[in-house]
C-alpha cells in the first residue's frame, strides 16, 4: 500500500513536468541597498526573489546582488529583516535590463509578515495564524552565553517555563509549554531540526544500581546538548495543542522547531567566534563554625559520641519514658547514654571550600557559507570544553554541519544537510544518590578533615556507615560518550503556478555508552547493599528516529477579494530504542572491567522498543483582502501504541485571525494604532507518552529459575484498550501595535483539558498482578501569557530596546481516586484531584490559634494529629470533642480531622498524624526583562528572569541539620532551643518527620544574562568585521532559599518528583569573554 502510494505521487510529478519547461529563460541582475528609517544599512538583511526561491543578505553596506536566470515577466522582491516590516514589491525582469532596487524598512514590533513554519504551510505568515508563536533569533541564542539550546532559549518565549535542572556543564534542563500534561509520561515538546524529528530523552546509562536508592531519578543530560547553538538561524516555539494539531500524536506539549544556518548567494563568508569562560560556585549554603559538638570525644575517628542514631525514637519523650521503654544510645566502653546534652571542643570545615572549584571552560565555531545563483553552502564546526565546579567533571562536544541547497530546474530545488556531534563527559554521581559528593557533604557533620590521608595514601573515613566526598571525586571514574548523526533530504518542486510539493526525509541516530567504576572503598561500616569491595557499570543506548513528510499545497485567488490555499499530507514515523547493560561488584583490585568483577548481582538486561506512527492531514485556509483569515485542518493518526480498537485518532483544528487595523490602514487612526490583530483558534493533539511501547501486552520477563531458562509472570498486566492521552485546547488574544510600531503588545488567554490520563492503577494480588496501565481522570491547564516589546528611543546613533513577558499557569486534577504518591508511601509529591499536579503533601506543624507553633511541655515541636474519615462517613456532628473543625482539610476523598486533649495537646491515642497540601513546586507565574542598549559601535543586553510561586523541598537542610550542621541543629547547640527540638522534627539521620519545615520558598529574580560588545567594523581588507563581548550568566539571585539555588530538580526531567534538592550540583555563575569575526 505505501509503495504503491509513492508510486502515485512520483507518477503524478513525472506527468505534470513538461507545463514548467514551456518558458524561455534570460539573464537578469537585481541590486541596491536595505537600509532603516533613518537610511543606516542594515545588515543581513534577507533578499528573495519570491517566484524563483533565489536569495541573498546584505552586507555592512546594506548592499546586495541578485543574479541568475528566468523567464521574462514580473516578479515579486521580497526584503525582511527581524524586527522590521517585510518589503514587498514587483520587478520586471527583461532580456538585457539590470535592476536597481532601494529599500527602506519600516520597523514592525510584531513582525506580522514573518514567514512561520508550521509543518503544514511554509508559506503561512504570522498575521494568517490564529495562535501565539514565538520565534528567537539566532543572535540571542549566541550572546545567551550557554552551551544548551535550551539553556540558551530560557527567558524568551511567552507560556514557555524553562528551567535547568543541575549545574553539570553538559547538565540537562526541563521545558514547559503551558504546564505539566500528563502523569506517567512527560511533558516534553516535540522537538524538530530542520524538518528532522529528534529526541531529547535523559538516557540513564549511568547512576543505575550502584545508588542502592531511588534509581532513575538522577538530574542527567538531555541530548539537545548535542546542538551546536552557535549554528542556530532562528528557533520558533509553538505553544499547545491548537498550534500544533497537524504535528498529531506527540504534539499535545507543543513544538520547539530549530532551524540551522544556511548558504546564501555571494563570494565565501568566513566567520569564527571563539569564547574562553569561568564558573564558580554562585552561592554557599549554611555551614555552622560553632566549636562546640554534643557527645562525648572517642578515643580514634570513628569512636565519637553521637546520638543523631536514636533520634528516631526519642521524639517528645522523657529521659525516664525513654529509659522504661528500653531506649538506648550504645557507646563502645561506655555507659548507655540518651540524648546526650555534653557537649565538646570540636573544629568546624567548610567543606565547600574543598569540594567546589573554579571552572574553566572554552567554546570555538567556523562557519563558511557561499554561493552563486543556482546553489550555496553553509559548513561549520565546533569545538567545546567546559570543566564543571565539581572536580574532575568534565563536558566536550566536537560537533560539524553541512547544508547544500541546489536549484535543479527552474521548478524543483534539492537541500540536504547533515550534522555530526559527538559529545563526552566525565560525571560524578548525582541526584539522590549514596555516592554523591554533594550528598556525602550533607550526611556527615563538618567537624572532620576530610583532606586527612591514611599511610597508604587513601583518604580516610569519616563516620562509620558513611563516604569521604573527596573520596568519590579522586577515585571515581564515570564518563558518558555520544556519537549522533542528523541528515535530511529536502526535495521542493513547482510544477505549474500555486501548486507546490515538499517531501522531507529525514533521521535522527546516536548511540550512548555510560561507563561507571567504584574502587574497592576501605570503609567500616559502609552496607553491602552500597558495594563497598567495588562496582562497574557499562550500559549502551541507541535511539533512531525516522520521520518521512510529504505535503502538498496549492495557492489561488477565488475572485480580486479571497484567496484560497489547501494543503494536504502525508506522514510517517518510525522510532528505534535498544538498552544493554550489565552490572558487576567485588572488583579485583586495579581492574575496572566487568570481567574483573567475581559477581554479577544481576542478569544482564536488554530492551528493545520500536513504535511506529502514520498520519495523514488536509487544511485549508481561506484569507479575505489579506485582514481576514480562517483555517480549518484534521489529521488521522494510526499508532503502534495502541490497538486496533484505539489506533487510529482524529485530531481537528480551526484558527481565526482577523488582522482589523487594516480596515484604518489609509486613515488618521493608523498614526497612532499601527496596528491591531485579533486570534481566536481551537484544536486537539495526542500524548503517546503516557504508556510504554509494549504496555498493551503482558510482558514476560526472563530468570533463571534451578539453573534451567524460565519466563517470570509480568507484575505489571496487559490493558489492550489502552488509549492515547488527549489534550482539547482553545486559545483567542491580540496582538497591538502603537507609536508607529514601536510598542507592541500581545495578549493570550489559553484552556487545555487532557482527558484519558494514563497511570500505573494499583491491583490486588489476588488478581496476579500488581498494576495495570489505565485511561483515569483529566487535567486542566488554563492561564494567560503577555508579551511587551517597545523601542522607547531610536535615534541616528543611540538604539533602546526593552521586553518583557510573562506567563501564568493554574493546573488543576481532576477524576482521580484517593491520593497518589508519586515518589513511595513516605513521599510528597502527589496526584489529588482538585490539586495542581505534583504538590507537595505531608506531615505539618501542630499550631496555635495565632499561627505560633504548639510545643510539647518538653518545649518541642510536634506533627498534627487527628483522625482520616472517609468522605462517604463523614458527619460532623459525630466528631469527638477536641476536634477542631475549623481546621478540617478535605484530599482525595477522605477529611483530615484534627483532634486536641484535654491539655489542649494533639491527641494521641486513636489518632494518626495528619497531611495536608504544604506547597506546589511549579510556580504561580514566571518572567522575563529583556532590555538592549546601542550606541553607535557599543551594545549592552540585559536579562533578568522572574520565577514566582513555587516551593522547594529542601532535603540538603533535613540531613544538615540532622547530622549537625545546620541552622537549627547550631540553635540546639547554642542552647537557643531545647536538646531534641531538631530530633523532634526529623525523627531520623535523612527523616523528614515534620515534612513541612523542609518545603521552603523557592520564588527568585535572577539576573540570568548580561554582555557588552564592542563592534571594531573593518579591520584591513581581509577583515569584514570583528566584536569583542564581555558576558555573565546566572550571576545574582534575589530569593529567600536557604539552599544553594531554588532553580533545580534532583529528578532532571522528571515532573513526577518535581521540587527536590537532593545533592544537585548547584547552577554555576559564568563570567566570559567573546571575539567574533567574519572574513
Amino acid at each position: 500500500m505505501k509503495q504503491y502510494m509513492y508510486s502515485s505521487v512520483w507518477a503524478m510529478l513525472l506527468w505534470l513536468m513538461p507545463a514548467a519547461l514551456a518558458a524561455q529563460s534570460v539573464s537578469f541582475s537585481i541590486r541596491g541597498t536595505v537600509t532603516d528609517e533613518r537610511g543606516d544599512p542594515l545588515v543581513g538583511a534577507v533578499v528573495t526573489l519570491a517566484e524563483r526561491r533565489v536569495g541573498t543578505s546584505t552586507d555592512l553596506r546594506g548592499f546586495y546582488s541578485l543574479e541568475g536566470t528566468a523567464p521574462e515577466g514580473t516578479y515579486t522582491l521580497v526584503v525582511s529583516y527581524i524586527g522590521y516590516a517585510t518589503y514587498r514589491t514587483p520587478v520586471e525582469i527583461r532580456q538585457g535590463q539590470n535592476v536597481v532596487q532601494d529599500v527602506a524598512l519600516s520597523s514592525d514590533i510584531l513582525n506580522l509578515d514573518e514567514v512561520i513554519v508550521t509543518g503544514t504551510s511554509p508559506t503561512a505568515t504570522r498575521k494568517q495564524l490564529g495562535n501565539a508563536v514565538g520565534v528567537v533569533d539566532g543572535r540571542s541564542i549566541e550572546r545567551a552565553g550557554s552551551n544548551n539550546t535550551l539553556g540558551a532559549l530560557a527567558g524568551k518565549v511567552a507560556g514557555a517555563q524553562i528551567s535547568q535542572n543541575s549545574g553539570d556543564p553538559g547538565g540537562g534542563f526541563t521545558i514547559r509549554l503551558r504546564g505539566v500534561s500528563s502523569i506517567k509520561g512527560n511533558s516534553d515538546p516535540l522537538y524538530i531540526v530542520d524538518g528532522v524529528i529528534v529526541d531529547n530523552s535523559s538516557q540513564n546509562v549511568i547512576n543505575r544500581s550502584a545508588d542502592a536508592m531511588t534509581v532513575g531519578l538522577a538530574a542527567g543530560q538531555n541530548r539537545l546538548v548535542d546542538i551546536n547553538p552557535n549554528d542556530i538561524e532562528r528557533i520558533e516555539v509553538l505553544n499547545g495543542a491548537s498550534a500544533a494539531a497537524l504535528y498529531g500524536s506527540r504534539a499535545s506539549n507543543g513544538v520547539v522547531q530549530i532551524f540551522t544556518k544556511r548558504g546564501r548567494l555571494g563570494k565565501p563568508v568566513i566567520e569564527f567566534s571563539t569564547s574562553a569562560s569561568m564558573s564558580q560556585l554562585r552561592k554557599k549554603v549554611f555551614m555552622t563554625q560553632y566549636p562546640k559538638r554534643f557527645g562525648v570525644k572517642g578515643n580514634d575517628r570513628l569512636e565519637t559520641d553521637q546520638d543523631r542514631l536514636t533520634i528516631l525514637l526519642t521524639v517528645g519523650l522523657t529521659e525516664q519514658q525513654l529509659i522504661n521503654q528500653g531506649v538506648k544510645y550504645i557507646k563502645a566502653g561506655s555507659a548507655n547514654r540518651i540524648l546526650i546534652t555534653d557537649q565538646y571542643d570540636v573544629k568546624r570545615y567548610d567543606y565547600q571550600d574543598l569540594i567546589f572549584q573554579n571552572a574553566f571552560g572554552t567554546d570555538n565555531h567556523l562557519s563558511v557559507r557561499g554561493g552563486n545563483e543556482r546553489s550555496n553552502y553553509f559548513v561549520s564546526f565546533g569545538y567545546s570544553n567546559n570543566d564543571g565546579i565539581i572536580p574532575n567533571t568534565n563536558f566536550t562536544r566536537y560537533s560539524a554541519r553541512l547544508r547544500l541547497n541546489q536549484e535543479l530546474t527552474s521548478w524543483a530545488t534539492l537541500s540536504t544537510g547533515l550534522s555530526y556531534a559527538r559529545s563526552s563527559s566525565r560525571d560524578m554521581p548525582n541526584g539522590n544518590n549514596f555516592f554523591n559528593p554533594i550528598s556525602c557533604m550533607f550526611i556527615i557533620d563538618n567537624v572532620w578533615d576530610i583532606n586527612e590521608r591514611n599511610a597508604d595514601g587513601t583518604l580516610k573515613q569519616v563516620e562509620r556507615v558513611r563516604v569521604n566526598p573527596l573520596s568519590v571525586i579522586e577515585t571515581f571514574d564515570i564518563t558518558q560518550r555520544t556519537n549522533r548523526i542528523i541528515s535530511d533530504i529536502n526535495l521542493k518542486l513547482f510544477p505549474f503556478k500555486g501548486f507546490r510539493v515538499d517531501y522531507t526525509l529525514g533521521l535522527d541516530n546516536y548511540g550512548l555508552q555510560g561507563n561507571e567504576f567504584h574502587p574497592r572503598l576501605p570503609y567500616a561500616g559502609v552496607a553491602a547493599t552500597f558495594f563497598p569491595d567495588g562496582y562497574i557499570g557499562v550500559a549502551t543506548s541507541n535511539v533512531s528516529q525516522l520521520n518521512s513528510d510529504l505535503l502538498l499545497s496549492y495557492e489561488t485567488n477565488l475572485g480580486d477579494l479571497i484567496t484560497s490555499t489547501t494543503t494536504a499530507g502525508h506522514q510517517y514515523q518510525y522510532g528505534r530504542s535498544e538498552f544493554a547493560g550489565v552490572e558487576g561488584r567485588d572488583l579485583a583490585p586495579l581492574i575496572k572491567n566487568v570481567a574483573g568483577a567475581s559477581n554479577l548481582f544481576s542478569l544482564p538486561s536488554q530492551f528493545l522498543g520500536e513504535f511506529a506512527l502514520n498520519g495523514y492531514f488536509l487544511q485549508q485556509t481561506f484569507g479575505v483582502k489579506d485582514q481576514l483569515f480562517l483555517t480549518l485542518a484534521g489529521r488521522l493518526d494510526g499508532s503502534s501504541y495502541f490497538s486496533e480498537n484505539n489506533q487510529n485518532n482524529f485530531y481537528p483544528k480551526a484558527s481565526l485571525s482577523w488582522v482589523a487595523s487594516e480596515l484604518f490602514r489609509n486613515s488618521s487612526i493608523s498614526n497612532s494604532l499601527s496596528t491591531l490583530k485579533l486570534r481566536s483558534s481551537y484544536g486537539k493533539a495526542g500524548n503517546l507518552t503516557g504508556i510504554g511501547y509494549y504496555d498493551r501486552f503482558n510482558n514476560f520477563p526472563g530468570s533463571n529459575l534451578t539453573g534451567f531458562p524460565a519466563l517470570l509472570p509480568p507484575s505489571q498486566l496487559n490493558n489492550p484498550d489502552v488509549a492515547p492521552e488527549v489534550m482539547t485546547e482553545v486559545e483567542g488574544g491580540f496582538d497591538v501595535a502603537v507609536w508607529k510600531n514601536r510598542i507592541g503588545l500581545s495578549l493570550t488567554l489559553y484552556q487545555q483539558q487532557i482527558d484519558n490520563l494514563a497511570i500505573n492503577r494499583p491491583l490486588p494480588p489476588s488478581i496476579g498482578g500488581t498494576s495495570v496501565v489505565t485511561n483515569v481522570g483529566s487535567m486542566t491547564n488554563r492561564g494567560i501569557e503577555i508579551l511587551f516589546n517597545a523601542q522607547p528611543v531610536r535615534t541616528s546613533s543611540f538604539v533602546w530596546n526593552l521586553g518583557f513577558n510573562f506567563s501564568r499557569n493554574i493546573n488543576e486534577v481532576s477524576g482521580v481516586t484517593g491520593i497518589l504518591s508519586l515518589r513511595g508511601s513516605d513521599g510528597t509529591q502527589s496526584v489529588i484531584s482538585g490539586q495542581p499536579f505534583g504538590v507537595f503533601f505531608g506531615r505539618y506543624y501542630a499550631r496555635n490559634d495565632d499561627g505560633s507553633l504548639l510545643l510539647t511541655p518538653q518545649g518541642l515541636a510536634q506533627p498534627e494529629r487527628g483522625l482520616v474519615i472517609p468522605e462517604a462517613q463523614f458527619n460532623e456532628n459525630n466528631l469527638p470533642s477536641g476536634a477542631l473543625k475549623n481546621r478540617i482539610y478535605r484530599y482525595g476523598g477522605s477529611v483530615f480531622v484534627p483532634v486536641r486533649d484535654a491539655n489542649g495537646q494533639p491527641l494521641t491515642t486513636g489518632t494518626q498524624e495528619l497531611r495536608k497540601v504544604l506547597g506546589n513546586p511549579f510556580p504561580d507565574w514566571v518572567g522575563t526583562v529583556i532590555t538592549s542598549l546601542g550606541y553607535k559601535k557599543l551594545s549592552f543586553n540585559l536579562q533578568v528572569d522572574i520565577s514566582q510561586g513555587n516551593d522547594v523541598y529542601n532535603w540538603n537542610r533535613i540531613t544538615s541539620n540532622n547530622v549537625g550542621f545546620g541552622p537549627l541543629a547550631e540553635k540546639e547547640l547554642k542552647g537557643e532551643v531545647p536538646r531534641g527540638y531538631v530530633a523532634s522534627i526529623a525523627g531520623g539521620v535523612t527523616g523528614q518527620r515534620i515534612q513541612e519545615e523542609h518545603v521552603e520558598d523557592g520564588s527568585y529574580v535572577k539576573l540570568r544574562e548580561i554582555g557588552f560588545t564592542y563592534d571594531l567594523g573593518r579591520l584591513g581588507r581581509a577583515v569584514d568585521n570583528l566584536s569583542v563581548s564581555l558576558w555573565g550568566r546566572n550571576l545574582y539571585s534575589w530569593d529567600n532559599y536557604q539552599g544553594f539555588d531554588p532553580e533545580t530538580n534532583s529528578a532532571g526531567q522528571n515532573d513526577r518528583v518535581r521540587g527536590d534538592d537532593f545533592g544537585n550540583v548547584p547552577i554555576p555563575r559564568m563570567f566570559g569573554i567573546r571575539l567574533n569575526g567574519r572574513f
